[in-house]
């Protein structure tokens, strides 16, 4: 009976593997003579094959064996793992904004080996691209606007998970007035620093230079 082993698999992901049989006199039929298969595969008794989408996480240890047309029966124990179901995350992204440079890190969880990162639909933002080895969203958006796109996360075995997003890329930031007017030592000054573009609830702070003494922000 062969393959001499199988290899693992993944909850949710289509698994399909034949096996086979030599000596004796064919056909042969294919049975389950000892243990368990992984919950959601079947074993086809004509063909030798093992298929379906797996359910379970877990360790399964199982006999296969075939029986020749004229009796004699040959069998051989596997055991397959199957992994947990791959999740891709965050479940959301951020937005940005148009001239500032953007960067989130997609990652995986579930399935086996290491994992390689594609779009398998939608469009990124302009400016923006997507690592294949390390998941890392970054660029600096060129545009305004939503993107929808989805990521898909492939493991070594070929099994993928995927998550979709949505991304808005909001105008650049800008600050007003352009120009302030000057006070007066011992007199009250207030006035008003606004912003338009970028996207959510903004933030003011001094990033170069000193104020006035006895002013705040």
């Amino acid at each position: 009976v062969n393959p001499a082993s199988l290899p693992h698999g993944t909850v949710g992901t289509a698994y399909s593997r034949t096996i086979t049989a030599t000596g004796d006199v064919a056909p042969y039929s294919y049975s389950v003579s000892a243990g368990v298969l992984p919950a959601g595969l079947t074993l086809n008794a004509s063909t030798g094959v093992l298929a379906g989408t797996p359910t379970t996480a877990g360790t399964s240890s199982f006999t296969l064996q075939a029986t020749a047309s004229n009796g004699p029966i040959g069998t051989r124990a596997y055991s397959v793992t199957i992994n947990p179901a791959i999740v891709v995350n965050p479940a959301t992204l951020p937005g940005g904004t148009r001239g500032t440079f953007y960067s989130q890190t997609v990652t995986a969880t579930g399935g086996t080996g290491s994992y390689t990162y594609s779009r398998s639909a939608g469009t990124l933002p302009a400016g923006v691209t997507l690592n294949a080895t390390t998941g890392v969203l970054s660029g600096t958006p060129t545009a305004t606007g939503t993107r929808s796109f989805t990521i898909r996360a492939t493991d070594g075995s070929g099994a993928f998970g995927s998550r979709a997003y949505s991304v808005t890329i909001g105008a650049a930031i800008v600050v007003n007035p352009a120009t302030l007017p000057g006070g007066s030592v011992g007199s009250a000054y207030s006035r008003t620093i606004s912003a338009t573009g970028g996207t959510g609830t903004k933030t003011f702070s001094v990033s170069a230079g000193t104020l006035p003494a006895g002013l705040t922000l």
